[in-house]
């Protein structure tokens, strides 16, 4: 019983994410299981964990990074700019963008001690403004990226394969090199690490900087399958959905564990919970109010562990 009980207090996720996946499969077999709803899971998975790939990196060292939605609204824009020019090679603003924006974001974050929280959102907050006014207020499509969106196994979109080496790197990095340790290091204890002589701003400023870059890789991705139009809206469910993915997955928001691996959990089963509601035709209002309570206990459980504890 007890060796049982372990095993699933460590690969609890893991375990959540075949039981959810059971119990929507033999209440709904037939629609749950089917090929557009496995097909929308899919673009759902990936939809939050390419979003949360590159924040898990700063969650990992104990902050906060909500900048990847501004990413992806000021980086389409810019894209749909630079199209007429380059054609879909202009798609590499988004790394190009996200690595600027990373520095700026770090840079700031460490030097004027602004908790990352409220510098991410507002950075989000500015390039939303700023997609608003040079697109003049409209989505902005572009055009000869569709090629991403296509499916080369029946109901599975090739961005399900793009989206590996992405994914990979990001666990590479952060399980397999020094950079990746330090980072642990910093989340787990800021100052015995810095007393160890880990420069622990510069590998702070980094630590924002791979997020932007792993995010602007993952919009390569994301932008043609999310309709490849500029978004101009800013909406709370793209901030929100993908930080509750980090933490379903199990990397706390205090810093120190987790990592990449988890967010792909976290995402599984939040992709899971949300199309699984979505069979069973209850009221709209109804779905939306228990995932905003499944968000809710995430982010209680995320940070259940926070008293006395500052995010910077």
């Amino acid at each position: 019983m007890k060796p049982a009980l372990a095993f699933v207090q460590k690969r609890f996720s893991l375990v959540l994410v075949i039981t959810l996946f059971l119990i929507f499969a033999l209440a709904y077999p037939e629609r749950f299981l089917s090929g557009p709803n496995i097909s929308a899971m899919l673009r759902q998975f990936l939809r939050l964990s390419l979003f949360a790939i590159g924040p898990t990196i700063v969650v990992v060292v104990g902050s906060i990074d909500l900048s990847f939605v501004g990413l992806w609204m000021l980086g389409g824009v810019l894209v749909w700019y630079a199209a007429p020019l380059f054609g879909p090679a202009a798609i590499v603003v988004y790394p190009l963008l996200g690595v600027l924006l990373g520095f700026l974001v770090g840079f700031l974050q460490v030097k004027a001690r602004i908790p990352s929280f409220i510098l991410t959102l507002s950075t989000t907050i500015v390039c939303w403004g700023l997609t608003a006014w040079l697109s003049g207020g409209y989505p902005r499509r572009v055009r000869g990226l569709e090629f991403i969106t296509t499916s080369v196994i029946p109901y599975v979109p090739a961005a399900v394969f793009l989206a590996v080496p992405v994914i990979f790197g990001a666990v590479y990095i952060m399980h397999w090199t020094r950079v990746g340790t330090y980072f642990y290091a910093i989340g787990s204890n800021e100052e015995g690490a810095t007393l160890s002589g880990i420069n622990t701003e510069r590998y702070r400023v980094l630590a924002f900087v791979l997020s932007g870059l792993f995010t602007g890789l993952s919009l390569i991705i994301l932008f043609p399958l999310l309709g490849g139009a500029a978004p101009v809206e800013l909406k709370l469910g793209n901030l929100v959905e993908p930080l509750v993915a980090i933490v379903l997955g199990g990397t706390p928001l205090i810093g120190g564990s987790g990592g990449p691996e988890r967010t792909l959990l976290g995402a599984l089963i939040f992709s899971i919970i949300q199309r699984g509601l979505s069979l069973t035709f209850w009221q709209p209002e109804l779905i939306q109010l228990i995932l905003g309570v499944v968000m809710l206990g995430a982010i209680f459980v995320g940070t259940r562990r926070l008293r006395g504890v500052v995010i910077t």
